[in-house]
């Protein structure tokens, strides 16, 4: 080659003359050059494989990592020869672990390799997958795909999950709503986390039900699984197209954070979790000595930017507290305030109840009250927020992000509301939950599905079986009971008994652990009132000692302190609705604490969404309506009588279609029985009634006791006789049908379907299941379509008719007409009762409070993040 070179390099020089008279040679040489660059590259010898890889295992080995050689996968090969350049970028994707004791996670680095495909250098390796409970198999494929299978480490557990990389990354497009900063900030993160601009995209598969053996196989277009005797193709271009044996979900982007939280989260990746704990203190210390200084000077009140906060000019004193139901018992009582002379309207309950933005249920208190109060007497401008509501309607429920808290086996929750219409229309509200898993690691389950377990004596907030809502410290055992069907925990209760820090914590997230931690940040909180509500609390500039008097104030049983910092922090209100039912607002949007807009994944659905204060600094504002990648909880409004108004009724009289609950036997809150009077047509009239299921029980030992200490009797009916067609009370639930669908159950009506003239009929609502029962109002029947048109507009699709109307007497003695009854003594006279509804309540009360040397050992125990080194 040299001569080919040279005698290129000797022809560039010469003159013309000279370049005529060798161009002959000189066309003879470079054939000859190119020919024996020809047999060179042919003649070179292939990639030592087995070297490189040799190489690798034990370059990673001297940075803590226990590499698996039959688990290197080369994803791509650069050039060979001596036309190659002088080596090229290799992705490689490897099996790993930490040590020999703990399970292998999937690591991607980028190798140089020589023309030779000898080992040059090697990038950093990143782990992709991080679990604890799973130990992941080699990864198989070709090019910029591979695959794996996820080994369950945790009893017998079959495996059944298998995980798709794609090194191209997410579709650009995909993050087209997002701004400029928003796009370098997560280039930045992807880079981080995979080495690479373009990132991973993921891909899970799930095998149901789990098979005995499962593999996986990767070639240049598709991917095989074969679990036992079935087989999926799935073609790489489509990869969400599957049988129906398996479930499939694509790893959804997370939108990044604003600048500051996003920050902080890439430095601790960094620097580590403990590193940045000091450096957070440091930071807070100062902050809050220069605030600290500046109320002193100023005498600052903080009255103007509370008032600012709620969105008024100034703030001004309620004329009279908002009065208590005396069946229902909410609003509470005023809040007594901690710093004097307290300000204008501080700890008075301001209601929400004509709020365009908070979903409010009609014939009952407000939904939710707000007020603020000052809980820091050295710092007179600290305040905190609170939102209150009843737990006995409105419902709590826990939702996983797509990203935390990340679980030991690498499963993500979907990080969205259900998109259900039921569920929809009845968001009332959403708000943060706990610390990222990488902060203790405290427990989550939601909806069944255990993300971390439990950890002995932390502080839980629980959603059981009935739909209620508990507080309390988890015991030693971490065993979940039974009838929990979702918990979220955050360090040991902040307020217990109306008392702060039972268990004698120093370290609430601001500082490390070994600091007495009096930092003034953003910090929130929720907790269970003596009186059995439920209120959350946020604060901007608060240390854990204010958050807990804020709380104490509020008359809290049980306290627990949620996750914090600006951006992460907030409650939004929501009004969720078909776009086209959504109630015009009759002024524009307040863009600095208001939004409306589209429901994602949800086609012809609008919202309306407000945060709790105009100076909540919560990022990505509407956030939980989207798709979240941090867990939150979610209120929604129970279903509870007496619900709406009946409309579009004809002929009606004043009075007409609103539901009376007062003076019937209610025994309790929320309400069981409901009954108004409508126009029937043709001159007619008929009493109608609805009957809360979900407040019923068949079983004296299950029922509340009367005043009289005897179970409190919400009706007694005497059916008809039998039918093919009946109406069954079963536990929770109103049905129709020849045979009831669960027991215990009693028949409580029988009769035809509904075709012709009747007096009386009966059917369940079709979201609410209230039953709705119509009789008419004398001896003449009614025609079928008049029944038919008052029980459509209740929501009740499919109906009975009664030959005469059904025997009841409310508490035993009370027609629906609320006129004296005495019913005749019959065999199959069936009592109803009243039971206790869901709402809040205290669990694990026999937790016993112990030192911090007992329970701070059992939850420093790590599940997911125990101490590994660094990416290696």
């Amino acid at each position: 080659m040299d001569f080919l070179v040279s005698g290129v390099v000797e022809t560039m020089s010469a003159t013309p003359e000279e370049r005529r008279r060798r161009g002959p040679a000189l066309r003879l040489a470079v054939a000859i050059g190119v020919v024996a660059a020809l047999v060179s590259l042919w003649r070179h010898p292939a990639p030592n494989h087995h070297g490189r890889t040799k190489a690798l295992v034990e370059v990673l080995a001297s940075r803590g990592l226990i590499v698996d050689p039959e688990g290197v996968l080369w994803l791509s090969e650069p050039p060979y020869g001596t036309l190659a350049a002088a080596g090229g970028d290799v992705a490689v994707a490897l099996r790993a672990a930490t040590s020999p004791e703990e399970p292998n996670d999937i690591y991607l680095a980028t190798a140089r390799l020589s023309p030779e495909g000898v080992l040059l250098a090697l990038g950093r390796a990143h782990n992709l997958t991080e679990t604890t409970a799973v130990d992941e198999l080699a990864p198989v494929g070709r090019e910029l795909r591979f695959a794996f299978v996820e080994q369950p480490m945790l009893g017998d557990e079959k495996p059944s999950r298998v995980r798709l990389v794609d090194l191209v990354g997410d579709e650009p497009g995909s993050r087209k709503s997002w701004s400029r900063l928003e796009q370098l900030q997560s280039a930045i993160t992807r880079i981080q986390q995979s080495g690479r601009l373009s990132g991973v995209a993921r891909v899970s598969y799930k095998v149901e039900p789990a098979p005995e053996a499962l593999k996986v196989t990767v070639d240049q277009t598709m991917l095989r699984i074969d679990a036992d005797d079935r087989t999926a193709t799935v073609a790489l271009d489509a990869p969400l197209d599957v049988p129906s044996w398996m479930t499939v979900e694509r790893t959804p982007l997370r939108r990044p954070g604003n600048l500051v939280t996003w920050a902080v989260d890439r430095v601790r990746a960094e620097i580590g979790d403990e590193a940045m704990q000091y450096v957070k203190a440091i930071a807070f210390s100062a902050r809050d000595v220069v605030a600290s200084n500046t109320e002193d000077l100023t005498g600052a009140t903080a009255e103007d930017d509370i008032a600012a906060d709620l969105g008024t000019d100034t703030l001004e004193s309620a004329e009279r507290e908002i009065p208590t139901d005396p069946e229902v018992g909410f609003p509470p009582p005023s809040l007594e305030p901690w710093v004097t002379p307290p300000l204008p309207g501080e700890g008075r309950w301001n209601s929400k109840a004509d709020d365009p933005f908070i979903h409010q249920l009609p014939g009952l208190p407000p939904t939710f009250v707000t007020t603020f109060i000052r809980s820091d007497q050295r710092r007179k401008v600290t305040r905190v927020y609170i939102a209150l509501w009843d737990p006995r309607v409105v419902q709590l429920d826990t939702m996983a992000g797509v990203a935390e808290p990340k679980s030991a086996t690498g499963a993500t929750g979907p990080g969205m509301i259900p998109r259900e219409p039921k569920v929809l229309r009845r968001v009332a509200a959403a708000m943060n939950a706990g610390f990222q898993a990488l902060h203790g690691e405290y427990g989550m389950m939601s909806d069944g599905v255990i993300y971390l377990p439990p950890k002995p004596y932390a502080a839980t907030v629980a959603k059981l079986d009935d739909g209620s809502i508990a507080f309390g410290s988890w015991p030693r055992e971490v065993a979940i009971p039974p009838g929990m069907i979702s918990y979220r925990q955050n360090m040991t209760a902040l307020v217990q008994d109306e008392k702060y820090n039972p268990y004698g914590r120093t370290w609430w997230g601001g500082t490390p652990s070994d600091w007495e931690d009096k930092t003034h940040t953003t910090r929130t909180g929720i907790c269970l009132t003596r009186e059995g509500f439920a209120g959350y609390f946020y604060g901007a500039d608060l240390s854990p000692q204010a958050l807990a008097q804020a709380m104490i104030q509020a008359r809290c049983s049980y306290g627990v302190a949620l996750d914090m910092n600006a951006g992460h922090s907030g409650l939004e209100f929501y009004t969720v609705a078909p776009k086209d039912e959504l109630p015009a607002l009759d002024r524009p949007l307040d863009r600095d604490w208001e939004r409306d807009g589209d429901v994602p994944q949800m086609d012809g659905w609008g919202f309306r969404a407000r945060r709790l204060i105009r100076g909540m600094g919560l990022m990505n504002f509407p956030r939980y309506i989207k798709r979240e990648g941090r867990d939150f909880f979610y209120l929604t409004l129970r279903y509870v009588l007496p619900g709406e108004p009946i409309a579009g009724l004809p002929d009606a009289q004043e009075g007409d279609g609103q539901w009376a609950v007062k003076g019937l036997p209610q025994h309790g809150f929320p309400y069981a029985v409901a009954t108004t009077e409508v126009a029937l047509g043709k001159g007619q009239r008929a009493r109608v009634l609805k009957i809360d299921p979900r407040m019923l029980t068949l079983e004296e030992g299950e029922a509340v006791k009367d005043d009289q200490g005897k179970p409190a009797l919400v009706a007694q009916i005497n059916p008809a006789p039998a039918t093919n067609h009946s109406l069954w009370l079963t536990p929770d639930a109103f049905a129709l049908g020849e045979q009831p669908a669960v027991a215990p159950a009693a028949r409580i009506a029988s009769g035809e379907p509904l075709a012709g003239p009747c007096r009386a009929a009966a059917g369940v609502e079709q979201t609410g299941g209230m039953l709705v029962y119509v009789e008419v109002v004398g001896d003449a029947p009614a025609p079928a379509d008049a029944f038919r048109a008052l029980l459509e507009r209740l929501d009740v699709q499919e109906s009975l008719a009664l030959a005469e109307p059904l025997a009841i007497a409310l508490g035993g003695d009370t027609s629906i007409a609320h006129t004296a009854v005495r019913l005749p003594e019959a065999a199959d006279a069936i009592p109803v009762f009243r039971k206790p509804g869901p709402g809040a309540r205290r669990i694990f009360e026999d937790t016993p409070i112990v030192p911090l040397k007992e329970w701070h050992p059992l939850q420093a125990q790590r599940i997911r993040y125990f101490k590994k080194p660094k990416d290696s």
